[in-house]
């Protein structure tokens, strides 16, 4: 504990008077000096009562790169506190903010990057109500949140059996003729068929992918791990939501095969912590996403795209869909 400025300030106002008003007989500069030394105490006693808050932080919910959730921070005691909150820069990086004690503060944070983060401690200034002496301490209000890669949209399901499978033309039968629907790929409209209807009608497709496994392997050059990610991320969802079942290989590890929602939440924890580098799997694999200096492409047999001719978006579907 400590005085501020003003603290200091008051106190040699209030030393000077007594020592004038003692030296050369002006008991007048005594009404001057008591009234400061009074001040003075009350501070130093509440400050000493108050002593450094507790903090308590409230749990953040995960997410996708690109959204942002609310963080509160709350603290009691009294007098006016500045709280510094220690956060990373792909959360917003630290912030401070002063408060009348007790408060709770809201913050916003930015999820700017994948990735897997720690938050705090908080640093935690505590000055009477008048200003004149404050104290300083750390509160270890720790907590840590997971970022996943974002996910882009491929155009719909049945987009990732013709774009991603290796026997994509093998795999495909005419089952029947339905109505076009905004997420439905252009060059599935059966124009002839159309031409008879006011509404377009599109080409549905029976397929037999069904209990069948992928391999997506991803490999990333040094720098470009978020993108490797994100093109995985995007990859997989689409094999899953496909009805494959996906085994994920990445620089650091592999996820086995699986299906459902849970298995969906496994690939994007994977790959929400996963570092650069090869994966290992890249000669097996059905599915090879590979990110370098020249961008993104995905390989699928003897055929290679670039990533981004492959979204037909960059919304992401899954937001809100997978759970914490």
């Amino acid at each position: 504990m400590r005085p501020t400025l003003r603290g200091v300030g008051a106190l040699a106002i209030a030393v000077g008077a007594t020592v004038v008003g003692t030296q050369f007989g002006q008991p007048g500069l005594g009404a001057i000096a008591a009234p400061l030394f009074v001040a003075l105490l009350g501070a130093a006693v509440q400050v000493s009562l108050t002593g450094i808050p507790a903090v308590e932080r409230s749990s953040l919910r995960r997410g996708f790169a690109g959204e942002s959730r609310t963080l509160e921070l709350t603290a009691g005691g009294s007098g006016v506190a500045r709280l510094t909150d220690h956060r990373p820069d792909a959360l917003g990086g630290t912030a401070t903010a002063r408060c009348s004690l007790p408060a709770t503060l809201s913050f916003d944070l930015p999820y700017e990057r994948r990735g897997e983060y720690d938050l705090g401690p908080v640093d935690v200034t505590v000055t009477d109500s008048l200003g004149l002496v404050t104290a300083s301490g750390t509160v270890e209000a720790t907590d840590s949140v997971l970022v996943f890669p974002p996910v882009y949209r491929l155009g719909g399901p049945d987009a990732f059996v013709r774009t991603f499978t290796p026997d994509a033309e093998n795999r495909e039968t005419f089952d029947r003729l339905r109505e076009y629907a905004p997420e439905d790929s252009l060059r599935d409209i059966h124009w002839k068929s159309s031409a008879k209807r006011d509404d377009l009608l599109v080409t549905e497709f029976d397929d037999d992918s069904e209990d069948e496994e992928l391999l997506v392997a991803a490999r990333a050059k040094a720098g470009h791990g978020d993108a490797m990610a994100a093109a995985a991320a995007t990859v997989a969802v689409g094999a899953l939501r496909s009805g494959f079942g996906v085994e994920l290989a990445t620089p650091d590890g592999t996820v086995p095969a699986g299906y459902g929602e849970r298995h969906r939440t496994r690939l994007l924890e994977a790959l929400a912590r996963t570092g650069e580098g090869p994966s290992g799997r890249e000669e097996e694999a059905d599915v090879l996403v590979s990110a370098t200096d020249g961008g993104v492409v995905v390989h699928v047999a003897d055929r290679t795209e670039a990533f981004d001719d492959l979204t037909a978006g960059r919304e992401n579907p899954l937001v809100s869909g997978v759970g914490a």
